[in-house]
C-alpha cells in the first residue's frame, strides 16, 4: 500500500505521523510525503525513514493540498492508496488488519471508524451509521448523502465525516478508471475538495467495505485552517457548491439535490461564524441574496434539520436584517472562536 501525506509547515507533527505508519507497516507500505512549499523542509525531521528507504519526500511550490494529493497519488507504486493528514496518526496495531480487510474484500473503497482527538481526550466515531460491512451499487446514494450532508441509513444523522479522504483505503486502479483524468482532487476548489472527491468516488464504486474498527486518529486543532476566521470562506463555499451541483447534473444524480442544499446551508452558517467581527447586516442581506445560496435555502427540507436548524432555516428564508439580528441575540449565529 502507498500512504500519501500532503504536508505544509508540518515540521512539528510530520515525524509522529510518519512514525505511526512505519511502526506497523511490516515492509509492505511506502510513505510519500508531498511537501507543499513548506518554510522548513520536512526532510530535516524525517532523515531516518528517508535514509532507510521507507519514506520519500516529493517537493512542490505551495499549490495546495489537492495538488499535493494528486502528485502523491500518481507517484504511488502500490495497488492500494491511503491518504493521511500531516497532523494526524494511525491507531497503533490497526494498519495490518485494515489493510487485510481491503485485500480480502477486493472493494473499491474500504472505510474504517476513527477517533476524534482534542489533545486531552479521544472520541470513537463510527464512519457509517450501519452495522452492515459490505455495500454495493444500491447503497451509492446513501453513501453520497452521508458524504454531503451526513444524513445516512434510515434517514438518521451521522457524524462520520465520510467526505474526508482519510480513514479509507482506495483501490488505485478504480480511481484511475472512475475519474479518467489526472486530477482526482480539484485544485480550484479550496474548501471541501475532499467532499467533492468522495461524492464522485461513492457514486461510481461498485463495492464498498466497512471495517468496523478505528484505524485513524483525527486531531481537532482550533488553530488549523479549517477552524480559523476566514473572510474568503463565503466564496469558497460558493465554489464548492457550484462544483458539486455540476457533478450532480453531469451524472444525473438528482436524488442528491436535498443533501447538497443541506450541506450548503450548514456551510453558510459556518461562513457567518468564521467571518469574524466584520460581518455586517448588509453583508448578510447580500449573502442571502446570492443565487446559489438562496437556491439552497429554498430547496432545503425541514425534516433534514434538527429543531435549532429549522429555526435557522426559517430565518434564512425570511432573509431580513431584523430576523438575522434576532438569531444572533438568541445565540443561533456565533462568531468564530467562541
Amino acid at each position: 500500500m502507498s500512504v500519501v501525506i500532503p504536508a505544509f509547515n508540518s515540521e512539528l507533527t510530520i515525524a509522529g505521523t510518519v512514525r505511526s505508519v512505519l511502526e506497523q507497516a511490516s515492509g509492505e507500505v511506502e510513505v510519500l510525503v508531498v511537501d507543499d512549499g513548506s518554510e522548513i523542509d520536512p526532510s530535516t525531521v524525517l532523515a531516518q525513514p528517508i535514509s532507510s528507504g521507507l519514506c520519500r519526500v516529493l517537493r512542490q511550490e505551495n499549490l495546495g493540498a489537492s495538488v499535493a494529493r494528486n502528485r502523491g497519488f500518481h507517484a504511488a507504486k502500490a495497488a492500494l492508496v491511503m491518504f493521511v493528514d500531516a497532523d494526524d496518526e494511525l491507531v497503533t496495531g490497526a494498519l495490518v488488519p485494515f489493510l487485510r480487510a481491503a485485500h480480502e474484500s477486493q472493494a473499491d473503497v474500504t472505510i474504517s471508524d476513527f477517533f476524534l482527538s482534542d489533545g486531552d481526550s479521544m472520541q470513537l466515531v463510527p464512519a457509517v451509521n450501519s452495522k452492515e460491512t459490505d455495500f454495493d451499487e444500491s447503497a451509492r446514494t446513501v453513501l453520497q448523502q452521508l458524504t454531503l450532508a451526513r444524513v445516512g441509513f434510515g434517514g438518521k444523522a451521522n457524524i462520520g465525516l465520510l467526505g474526508a479522504p482519510w480513514a479509507k483505503i482506495y483501490r488505485k486502479e478504480f480511481l484511475v478508471r472512475a475519474f479518467g483524468r489526472d486530477e482526482i482532487f480539484a485544485p480550484g476548489v479550496l474548501r471541501g475538495q475532499d467532499v467533492l472527491f468522495n461524492t464522485e468516488v461513492f457514486g461510481k464504486a461498485q463495492a464498498v467495505h466497512y471495517f468496523h474498527q478505528p484505524s485513524y486518529v483525527y486531531s481537532v486543532n482550533s488553530d488549523s485552517a479549517s477552524h480559523r476566521v476566514a473572510v474568503d470562506f463565503i466564496p469558497r463555499v460558493i465554489t464548492l457548491t457550484l462544483a458539486v451541483e455540476s457533478l450532480i447534473q453531469r451524472h444525473g444524480w438528482a436524488p442528491l439535490t436535498p443533501a447538497l442544499a443541506k450541506m450548503t446551508v450548514t456551510l453558510l452558517e459556518e461562513a457567518m461564524q468564521r467571518h469574524g467581527k466584520t460581518l455586517r447586516m448588509n453583508d448578510v442581506r447580500e449573502l442571502l441574496g446570492c443565487d446559489i445560496l438562496s437556491r439552497a435555502v429554498r430547496r432545503s427540507r425541514f425534516r433534514d434539520f434538527s429543531v435549532p436548524g429549522r429555526v435557522k432555516l426559517v430565518a434564512y428564508r425570511a432573509g431580513s436584517v431584523p430576523t438575522f439580528a434576532l438569531m444572533k441575540s438568541l445565540g443561533f449565529v456565533r462568531r468564530a472562536g467562541r
